[in-house]
C-alpha cells in the first residue's frame, strides 16, 4: 500500500499529469464539452465552419483551453480561463521562442504573429507569407527592393526571406541591436549568407555560383575571420537588406558608394582604396589578368626553384652517402689529402662575432615570422588555431609578426650597409672596387661559380672529381642572393599590406591584391627553401651531420678548411695569412649551445614542413 502511494504521488507531480487530470475530470463530468457547447456563446466571435476547416479543426476547444472543466462556472464567469499555452503541443517552437528577442524584449505571445489562430490553414511553405507577416510590424522598404525579394516574387522559393537570415521562432537577441552590430551578429549573418551562397547545388539551381564565398574566404578578411579575428563580413559591405547588384546606384557596393562603405572600417581612405578587389578570382584570366599572371609567375618561380634545388640536393645526398659508404667499406676513415697534415684539429676564424649574432637573430625572427604567418596562409588547417593560441591569440600573432618583420627589415638594411662598405672601402679584399666585386670574397656570381657548378654536376653522376671551392661556394652565394630577392619581394609587399590606407594614398587598391599574392607565395618559397635545401647543406650532408658548427662558433677546423675550401686554404697559406686567422679551439659550453640551437632549429623546421604538407593534403 505504501509503495502504491509513493508511485501515485510521483505520477501526480509529473508534467503529463495535467493532461491525465483533464481527461479524468472530463470523464467524471455529466458529459464532455463539445465545440457546439462553446459556440452557443462564442458563435458570434468564432466562425465554426471556418474553424472546422483550419489546421486546429480536429481539436476540441478544450484541447487548448484545458482549464475549462466546469461549464456552469464558466458561463456564470465564476471561472475565468487563463491564456492558452501553445507549448502543450508545439513544444519545440515554444522552446525556441523563449530565447528570441520577440519574447525577451517585446513580451510578445504566439498570438501576436498568429492572430488568426482559429482559422489557420496548412502552410504551403510559400515564403511570401513570411514576408507579409514580418512586414506587418517591420518596415522592409530596403528588403523589398533587393534581389532576394524580387526572386521570391518571381517564384524562386530558394531565395532568402526574413526567416532564412533571422530565424523563424528563434530570432536572436543581437539581431535587434541594429547599428550596434555586435561581433556575434556579424559572424551569425556571415554564416547565414554562406548557408545559401556556399551551397553549390542550390546556387546552380538558381543559375548562380559559389565564387563569392570561395573568393571571400581566400582574402585577408576571410582568412583572419576563420581564425577568430574581427573582420568584415558579408553584411558589412553588402548591407543587411538592400542587397542589390553592383551596377544599381542604390547598391552599397556601387562605385559611388564604396568609399563610404570602406570608411566604416578603414578611416581616412581615398578613392584609390576602393579599387581594391574584394572578391578576386585568381583563376579568372579574362576578368583579373594582372592577378592571374602574378599568381602564375609566383607558382612557376616557387616550383622551378624548389624542384631544381631538390634535384640538386638529392643528387648530392646520393653521391655523398654512397661515397661515405664506400670509404667505410674500404676502411678509409680520413681523406688521403688529410693523412699527413699536422694538427688537423687547429681552428681558424671564419665568421666574426658580428656575423654570428646577425645569423642568430635571423634564425629567431625567421621562425617567428613563419609561425605567425603560416596560420593565416592555411587558416583551415587543424593546427592553425592551436598554433595561434600557443603564441597568444590571433591578434597577438599579427602584432608579433609585424614586430619581427620590422626587426628583419632592419637587419636587411644593416646587411646592405655592410655590402656597400665591402665594395667601397674594404681594401683588404681588393685594391679596387672591381677586384672586390669580382674577387673570391664577393657574393656576386663569377665564372668560377659556373665552373664549380658544372664540376659538381659531373661529380654527382660519377663523371669527375668534386670541385675545389674558394671562400664562398656557388650554392652559398645563391642563398645570399636569394635573400636579396626575397627581402625585396616580401619586404615591399609586406609594407604595402601593413598600412593599406596609407598605401592607397599613392597607388590603386588592386596593387594591394598583387602584394598579397607575392607576399604569401614568396614567404612559402622562403620557408620551403630554408627548411629543405638550406637545412640539407648545413645538416644532412653526410660530411656535416648532424650540423655545421661554423656559423655558431665562428671557427672552421683545419681538416675541414683543407677538405672543403682548398683554394682559399692554399692561397692564404702561400701568402702567410693563415697564422693571422688561427684561434683557440671552441670551448665545451660554446659547442654545446651551438648544438642545442642548431638541432632545435632543425627539429622545428622539419615540424613546420609537416604542418605545411598536412595543410596542403588535408
Amino acid at each position: 500500500m505504501r509503495l502504491f502511494l509513493i508511485l501515485f504521488i510521483l505520477f501526480c507531480s509529473s508534467p503529463s499529469f495535467a493532461d491525465f487530470r483533464t481527461v479524468t475530470i472530463n470523464v467524471n463530468m455529466q458529459r464532455p464539452l463539445f465545440a457546439a457547447d462553446c459556440l452557443k456563446c462564442h458563435g458570434s466571435a468564432i466562425d465554426g465552419s471556418k474553424y472546422a476547416n483550419s489546421v486546429h479543426g480536429p481539436n476540441a476547444c478544450t484541447s487548448c483551453h484545458v482549464d475549462i472543466i466546469d461549464l456552469e462556472k464558466h458561463t456564470k464567469k465564476i471561472h475565468i480561463p487563463a491564456k492558452v499555452d501553445c507549448n502543450l503541443c508545439h513544444q519545440r517552437e515554444a522552446q525556441e521562442y523563449l530565447g528570441s528577442v520577440h519574447h525577451t524584449k517585446s513580451g510578445f505571445d504566439c498570438i501576436e504573429c498568429h492572430a488568426d489562430i482559429h482559422y489557420l490553414g496548412k502552410w504551403d511553405r510559400s515564403k511570401v507569407a513570411i514576408i507579409n507577416k514580418c512586414t506587418s510590424c517591420h518596415s522592409m522598404e530596403d528588403y523589398v527592393e533587393s534581389g532576394h525579394d524580387k526572386a521570391i516574387l518571381r517564384g524562386n522559393q530558394d531565395s532568402a526571406v526574413c526567416s532564412d537570415c533571422h530565424g523563424l521562432h528563434d530570432t536572436k537577441l543581437f539581431h535587434a541591436l541594429g547599428r550596434g552590430y555586435s561581433l556575434e551578429a556579424r559572424e551569425f549573418y556571415t554564416k547565414a549568407c554562406f548557408k545559401c551562397h556556399g551551397d553549390s547545388a542550390l546556387m546552380k539551381k538558381s543559375n548562380l555560383t559559389t565564387v563569392a564565398v570561395k573568393t571571400y574566404e581566400e582574402t585577408s578578411h576571410g582568412k583572419i575571420r576563420k581564425l577568430g579575428v574581427p573582420s568584415a563580413g558579408c553584411a558589412d559591405c553588402h548591407g543587411a537588406h538592400n542587397i542589390l547588384p553592383k551596377e544599381d546606384p542604390k547598391s552599397s557596393i556601387h562605385d559611388e558608394n564604396l568609399k563610404k562603405i570602406c570608411s566604416k572600417c578603414h578611416q581616412g581612405i581615398n578613392i584609390n582604396f576602393t579599387k581594391y578587389i574584394a572578391h578576386p578570382n585568381l583563376s579568372n584570366r579574362e576578368r583579373y589578368p594582372l592577378l592571374f599572371w602574378t599568381k602564375v609567375f609566383m607558382f612557376i618561380l616557387l616550383l622551378s626553384i624548389l624542384v631544381f634545388y631538390w634535384g640538386h640536393t638529392f643528387l648530392w645526398w646520393r653521391k655523398a652517402y654512397w661515397e661515405k659508404q664506400r670509404q667505410l667499406r674500404e676502411g678509409i676513415l680520413i681523406s688521403e689529402r688529410l693523412v699527413h697534415i699536422e694538427n688537423p684539429g687547429e681552428t681558424y676564424i671564419r665568421f666574426k662575432l658580428r656575423d654570428r649574432l646577425f645569423h642568430l637573430i635571423c634564425i629567431f625572427t625567421f621562425f617567428g615570422l613563419a609561425f605567425t604567418g603560416l596560420p593565416i596562409k592555411f587558416p583551415d588547417a587543424q593546427w592553425a588555431k592551436f598554433m595561434l593560441n600557443f603564441i597568444g591569440g590571433a591578434g597577438g600573432a599579427i602584432l608579433l609578426h609585424r614586430i619581427l618583420a620590422f626587426i628583419i627589415l632592419v637587419e636587411f638594411f644593416i646587411f646592405l650597409v655592410y655590402c656597400a662598405h665591402f665594395a667601397l672601402f674594404n681594401k683588404k679584399r681588393g685594391k679596387t672596387i672591381r677586384e672586390r666585386l669580382l674577387g673570391s670574397y664577393s657574393f656576386l656570381p663569377r665564372k668560377k661559380d659556373w665552373e664549380d657548378f658544372v664540376a659538381m654536376g659531373k661529380w654527382f653522376v660519377d663523371q669527375g672529381p668534386p670541385p675545389q671551392f674558394d671562400h664562398w661556394t656557388y650554392y652559398e652565394k645563391f642563398d645570399v642572393l636569394a635573400v636579396f630577392w626575397g627581402m625585396v619581394a616580401i619586404g615591399i609587399s609586406g609594407v604595402l599590406l601593413w598600412l593599406p590606407e596609407v598605401t592607397a594614398k599613392f597607388i590603386p587598391g588592386w596593387v594591394i591584391n598583387i602584394a598579397r599574392i607575392i607576399h604569401s607565395e614568396e614567404a612559402l618559397l622562403a620557408i620551403g627553401f630554408i627548411f629543405t635545401v638550406h637545412f640539407f647543406n648545413t645538416h644532412f650532408v653526410p660530411t656535416k651531420w648532424p650540423m655545421n658548427y661554423s656559423i655558431f662558433t665562428g671557427r672552421i677546423y683545419k681538416w675541414e678548411f683543407i677538405e672543403e675550401r682548398s683554394l682559399e686554404y692554399d692561397r692564404l697559406s702561400e701568402a702567410n695569412e693563415l697564422e693571422k686567422l688561427k684561434v683557440s679551439f671552441p670551448n665545451v659550453l660554446g659547442n654545446l649551445l651551438s648544438g642545442v640551437i642548431g638541432i632545435a632549429s632543425l627539429i622545428l623546421g622539419l615540424l613546420t614542413l609537416v604542418f605545411i604538407i598536412w595543410a596542403v593534403v588535408y
